[in-house]
């Protein structure tokens, strides 16, 4: 594993620990982590740093943790609008991934790149078939800004 995702891992397993000791979750919970400079960091490294042909699935699995995590403030989320290529490749992942905070936030983000070629509308128009319908709302916002 690359250095700057085993600093990534670090970081996100800082947060599921604290995440662990939480006896009340109630909405917004995760914005009370203090660390989340850490993980934005963190995240700003891999993407700017660590090529995609580098990343390996588990890597994809955390970027997207984070990102649901992140759903609130949404900072990772603006950090992969300025590296569209991940972008478009954790949006082929978040189509199975469990959590719909991280597949709404990806439909959103690919609705904010500029000069979207063929394979961003593909990618949304897939999202329109999301089972959650915040993800396919926010899908056809991306697809109606154009």
């Amino acid at each position: 594993m690359n250095n700057y995702f085993k600093n990534l891992t670090s970081e996100i397993n800082s947060f599921k620990n604290w995440e662990d000791k939480l006896t009340d979750k109630s909405k917004e919970w995760e914005t009370e982590y203090l660390h989340w400079d850490r993980i934005y960091l963190a995240v700003n490294k891999v993407l700017r740093y660590v090529p995609l042909n580098e990343w390996e699935i588990v890597d994809d699995e955390l970027l997207l943790y984070a990102l649901a995590r992140d759903n609130e403030v949404e900072n990772v989320l603006q950090l992969l609008i300025e590296y569209p290529e991940a972008l478009k490749r954790l949006a082929y992942r978040a189509f199975s991934y469990e959590d719909y905070e991280a597949r709404w936030q990806v439909a959103f983000g690919l609705g904010e790149i500029e000069n979207k070629c063929d394979e961003v509308q593909e990618l949304l128009t897939k999202f329109l078939q999301d089972e959650n319908e915040y993800v396919r709302r926010r899908a056809t916002f991306a697809i109606e800004k154009g």
